[in-house]
């Protein structure tokens, strides 16, 4: 055998070797990888904007004073529950000087509720909302009563809508400050 051939047979083991490694190094490997992404639920909420009446003069007969309050309802928690808006109103409570007592919650009223308009989110749909229901809201305040709803996977958004509302002011009713709290309670159901 030459020196040749020799050298040849020592090489071709490292050579083989070599080929092989590179080839281990360069060929594609197949994997089960995965990307998982976690939606954190948010809330849901519901209030509406503070509002101011007209001011009014003292009158020996009842008066009415009327206005347009703005709700605004949320539903952040992905959970395509749906919803129901609902609001209540306290008395008026009297403060100032001149002895006057609270105006009942039965004196503030619901005269309309406006179709509601979409923020942000999910379209409105007239299947299922939200929209005004079908029982009418339009009523006293003094029990609590539902504005706004959204069935089941709709209302995922921020909605806004308008309120009409009275206020009866009784008569000879004395001059101050009479001020009404309102309850707004939004809950998941359809």
């Amino acid at each position: 055998m030459s020196m040749k051939e020799r050298r040849t047979q020592r090489l071709a083991p490292g050579l083989v070797m070599a080929i092989l490694a590179t080839l281990v190094i360069t060929l594609p490997v197949a994997a089960a990888n995965q990307v998982t992404q976690i939606v954190a639920a948010g809330t849901r909420s519901a209030s509406v904007a503070d509002l101011t009446l007209g001011s009014v003069t003292t009158s020996h007969s009842d008066q009415t004073n009327a206005g347009t309050m703005t709700l605004t309802a949320d539903d952040s928690t992905g959970s395509n529950l749906g919803w129901n808006v609902t609001i209540l109103s306290s008395a008026f409570v009297y403060s100032g000087v001149n002895g006057g007592t609270d105006i009942p919650a039965a004196n503030f009223s619901l005269t309309s509720a406006a179709a509601p308009s979409r923020t942000a989110g999910q379209a409105i749909s007239d299947a299922g909302g939200p929209k005004v229901p079908e029982i009418s809201p339009v009523g006293t305040l003094d029990s609590a009563r539902k504005t706004l709803q959204a069935l089941l996977t709709f209302g995922n958004g921020t909605y806004t809508q308008d309120l009409g509302v009275s206020l009866t002011i009784p008569a000879d009713s004395a001059a101050g400050t009479y001020t009404g709290t309102l309850t707004t309670t939004i809950s998941a159901a359809p």
